[in-house]
């Protein structure tokens, strides 16, 4: 696990959703469960981080990670020497909430003698929320993926001794960016562009677990695309989960594929590529940048569903 914190900049994001709702503190059940001393809990602490799921989880495990270093924590590889452990998981695949509770279980068995504080992060966290506590009492932290934000006042919840803290709010007008990002691959570097999805097609979580779209500025990105390559990153991953569906909220207005183009112009920059784009949204404009620059790789992840146009009219897939 890399300990490297790389410096970005914090960028609000572009849609207002109403003012954004202030992490809850949830009692949880009457039987309090055993729990580890609060007390200087950062003094030498350490945490550990278990991924489930995509490249926008990896990339939120990163500023999670920068957010946890930069409040004085230290990462370690292994939760047996963790103080605090968190998992990030993900609702996409099927029982995904029965993964994690097999984790908390194991985790609960294998640290039963220095149990760590827990954090569950994520896709499932947003899913199942307060029923957390209920089945799984040793856990202490809850926090939506739409809630990272927050991420820093949910841990100064914990810090203060609180043992029942939530971050659950979809109604959110930030995108997660952290002064400080912990980068685990030494030449590429994540940079979420848009969160959320508005586009709620039957068979999809997304818009129930992150929330609506909302776009960084464009010049807040290409701040820290010229950042990352001035620090020896050479390949630049734009992230979103509707990555194509970009609208810049600043003055400059540009497009998807304009962006492109910019980040690709980056000095150092050798390769650029961008994950994960939606069919109604990957215009021609996007080919003809990709085929106008050699820095843009000819890598296109787009999920298609094939079949008769009513039915995927009925999924609000077209």
């Amino acid at each position: 696990m890399g300990t490297d914190l790389v410096q970005i900049s914090a960028v609000s994001c572009s849609q207002p959703m109403g003012s954004s709702a202030q992490p809850r503190q949830c009692d949880g059940p009457q039987s309090q469960p055993e729990f580890p001393p609060i007390a200087n809990l950062k003094a030498a602490s350490t945490f550990f981080i278990e991924t489930f799921g995509c490249q926008m989880n990896v990339h939120d495990s990163e500023k999670v990670a920068g957010v946890l270093m930069a409040r004085g924590y230290r990462p370690v590889d292994d939760h047996r020497e963790a103080d605090l452990v968190f998992y990030n998981t993900c609702g996409i695949r099927e029982k995904a909430a029965q993964k994690v509770y097999s984790h908390l279980g194991q985790l609960k068995k294998e640290r039963r003698n220095s149990p760590p504080i827990i954090g569950v992060l994520g896709c499932v966290a947003q899913q199942e929320g307060e029923q957390i506590f209920e089945r799984a009492p040793q856990v202490s932290l809850v926090c939506g993926s739409a809630s990272y934000s927050q991420f820093g006042d949910l841990m100064a919840r914990i810090e203060a001794g609180n043992r029942r803290v939530t971050g659950l709010s979809l109604d959110i007008d930030e995108c997660f960016e952290t002064e400080f990002t912990r980068r685990d691959n030494p030449f590429r570097a994540y940079i979420t562009i848009i969160e959320g999805c508005d586009k709620k097609c039957s068979f999809c979580v997304v818009p129930m677990t992150r929330g609506p779209e909302r776009s960084r500025s464009s010049d807040g990105i290409l701040a820290d695309c010229r950042r990352l390559a001035a620090e020896g990153f050479t390949e630049i991953q734009l992230l979103g989960q509707t990555v194509n569906s970009y609208r810049d909220p600043s003055p400059a207005r540009l497009s998807f594929s304009d962006l492109l183009l910019k980040v690709a112009e980056v000095k150092g920059v050798r390769r650029v590529r961008f994950t994960t784009s939606h069919p109604r949204d990957f215009t021609h404009d996007i080919v003809r940048a990709i085929e106008s620059s050699p820095v843009l790789c000819d890598q296109i992840h787009l999920p298609v569903q094939c079949g008769s146009n009513p039915v995927l009219a009925r999924m609000r897939r077209t």
